[in-house]
């Protein structure tokens, strides 16, 4: 029979289990230095770390080992105890780890002992450090607890910033002292086993039926849900009261509805309800946890990293994420959303969105857009805007600005209403152009023209003044004066229908002045006036002139001139006077100078006025007397 001696496979299995003490392979195969049990001493003065075999790491089938396929053959940690077997037999210089072990370990890890985490122990480097400037140092630095992982000693949110996060510092991993009510050295916790007498299985696979897991009170779940997010979204719209008695009662209950203005967020907690043995967890040195958990009617995925950020989906479907700094989406392609239900968001700082081509927002009930304390802009630059509605309230708390190169209302009808004042400025001209035009005022009106005035009506202009005033004296209705040039009115029409007509009373009933068509007749009447008709010149002359005859009459009596009068001519060819009675001229002088003269007779000098004369010629002082030339 054939030697099967140094025959690799035919020479005997020999198997062993030890405890990994140093993982920091110099060829990145994932070897690590292994203490085996029965075969190295736990002196390590005799066999010191460093001189241990390095043991090869066998993947699984599903893992290629090949560059750029399969998975890291990375695992075990300072402190795992593995299982494995010699590669070469009894010479025992290849050793191959084949898997982990679990277990409950009774103490903690014991410096320069040998089957313990060596950290503290071993000479080594930290090539994760950097310079100052965030470079990597070359050959790294010597030993230092915080070139290992481990889980921080806090976290802390920002708003609009990257979580704040603190670790323990290398002077408290290597303290006897740090950890508070712990028997054991601080020290010993940061090195593995991390905890005595529990099984090394993940708390959180062990789940609520293991009571020495407190996952309710303390790591990952227990800080999940103690530091829980929520917030109210307010959308209330308030305008002035003017403003809503105006829109429509069954719009304002939609506008006004307060079950809607007020929407809360809130981050459900963690469903975590995990039972043994269907949690399959994996959790990492420094902090991150993952779960798949077939907990029947708790199941569970759950991705959680160190700083807090999770996502999370719970038994019936929901999912919760949560990112504890910025959140990045870069999506190359199109990005479709299909929302069922409601979506609310919150921001508590800015939201900036940029879309290259055309955005449309459809709601199919309310939509609301508002600033709370800011402002507010909607511009289409070279494009159009259009804001349509069965009702559009425009509600300016103070200053309503309309700017364009021309402004135009479109309206089957309109009406302005303004509590206040209302005032309209115009740098050029403003016209007005309607099929009617009403302009009502419960009080005073003024319009003011610095240049001319001009108005061209196609129908006739009617104009009422009440004069409401009058009771308070002023007696003047309508007042017209020129500063300087004349004031004219004229009628083109002097033949049909022109004229002139100025009346006192309804119709002219108590008098008028009129010129009228055909031709232009001109009528001064007064029909009620005691006191007549009165021309008056004070320093230049009155002229009647007509090519015509003219005719002064009254009905009691003509007068021309007043006692105070010095001189009165009635000029013409010819001169009659007529009238029923005997036609005099009243002289004072002439009848003085008629009683007392005498002229010759035959018979001598006359002489006076007879007696039975006298009384006559006192009553031709009533009537008229030659005057002489």
């Amino acid at each position: 029979m054939a030697s099967t001696e140094f025959f690799q496979g035919k020479d005997g299995y020999i198997w062993w289990h030890g405890v990994v003490e140093d993982r920091k392979d110099p060829l990145f195969l994932g070897r690590c230095r292994v203490r085996i049990l029965g075969w190295h001493t736990e002196d390590k003065s005799e066999l010191p770390t460093q001189n241990l075999p390095w043991a090869q790491a066998l993947m699984p089938i599903t893992s290629a080992s090949q560059v750029g396929v399969g998975q890291a053959p990375v695992g075990p940690v300072e402190g795992t105890w593995v299982m494995g077997y010699y590669r070469d037999g009894e010479l025992a210089q290849e050793p191959v780890m084949v898997g982990t072990l679990h277990g409950i370990p009774e103490r903690y890890a014991r410096q320069n002992t040998g089957f313990y985490d060596s950290r503290l122990d071993t000479p080594d480097k930290n090539r994760q450090a950097m310079s100052d400037s965030g470079k990597s140092l070359s050959g790294g630095t010597p030993a230092t607890m915080t070139a290992f992982p481990f889980p921080p000693k806090n976290i802390e949110t920002v708003s609009g910033g990257e979580v704040k996060i603190t670790e323990y510092t290398d002077v408290e991993r290597r303290s006897k002292s740090f950890l508070p009510g712990l028997a054991a050295n601080s020290w010993e916790q940061f090195q593995n086993p991390r905890n005595i007498n529990v099984p090394t299985t993940s708390v959180y696979a062990r789940g609520e039926d293991d009571t020495s897991t407190k996952v309710n009170t303390t790591g990952i779940i227990a800080f999940k849900n103690r530091n829980r997010l929520a917030t109210n979204i307010t959308s209330a719209f308030k305008p002035n009261a003017e403003l809503q008695q105006r829109i429509p009662a069954g719009d304002w209950d939609s506008i006004n509805n307060a079950s809607q203005d007020i929407t809360k967020i809130s981050q459900p907690p963690s469903p975590y309800g995990a039972k043994y043995p269907f949690n399959h967890v994996y959790e990492s040195e420094s902090g991150h946890l993952i779960e798949i958990d077939d907990t029947p009617s708790k199941e569970r995925l759950h991705w959680y990293h160190r700083s807090g950020t999770f996502t999370e989906f719970h038994p019936k479907g929901i999912r919760t994420d949560r990112t504890m700094g910025h959140h990045y989406n870069i999506v190359t392609g199109n990005e479709e959303t299909y929302i069922r239900g409601a979506e609310k968001k919150a921001v508590s700082l800015d939201s900036i969105q940029s879309i290259g081509g055309k955005a449309e927002f459809v709601s199919g009930k309310d939509m609301k857009i508002m600033s709370e304390a800011g402002n507010l802009t909607i511009d289409a630059g070279t494009g159009v805007t259009t804001v349509a509605g069965n009702h559009v309230f425009i509600d300016a708390k103070n200053v309503l600005t309309l700017k364009g190169v021309q402004i135009i209302r479109d309206d089957d009808s309109a009406v302005d209403e303004v509590k206040g004042d209302y005032g309209l400025t115009t740098q050029g001209k403003t016209a007005i152009s309607a099929g009617a035009v009403d302009i009502g005022s419960s009080g005073s009106m003024r319009v003011n023209a610095f240049g001319g005035k001009s108005e061209t009506i196609g129908g006739a202009s009617e104009e009422v003044i009440a004069n409401v005033d009058v009771a308070l004296g002023n007696l003047n209705a309508k007042l017209i004066k020129a500063a300087l040039g004349k004031i004219v009115l004229e009628t083109v029409d002097a033949i049909a229908t022109g004229g002139i007509q100025l009346n006192v009373g309804p119709a002219g009933a108590a008098g008028k002045v009129e010129i009228a068509a055909p031709l232009g007749d001109i009528t001064l009447q007064t029909l009620t006036g005691t006191g007549g008709i009165t021309l008056q010149a004070v320093v230049g002359p009155i002229s009647i002139s007509t090519p015509m005859a003219a005719e002064f009459g009254g009905a009691l009596g003509t007068t021309v001139g007043t006692d105070a009068t010095p001189m009165t001519d009635v000029k013409g060819v010819s001169v009659n006077l007529a009238g029923s009675g005997e036609p005099a001229l009243l002289g004072k002088a002439f009848l003085d100078l008629f009683k007392d003269h005498t002229h010759p007779t035959p018979n001598g000098p006359s002489g006076p006025l007879s007696p039975q004369f006298a009384p006559k010629l006192l009553k031709t002082m009533s009537k008229k007397v030659f005057l002489g030339g």
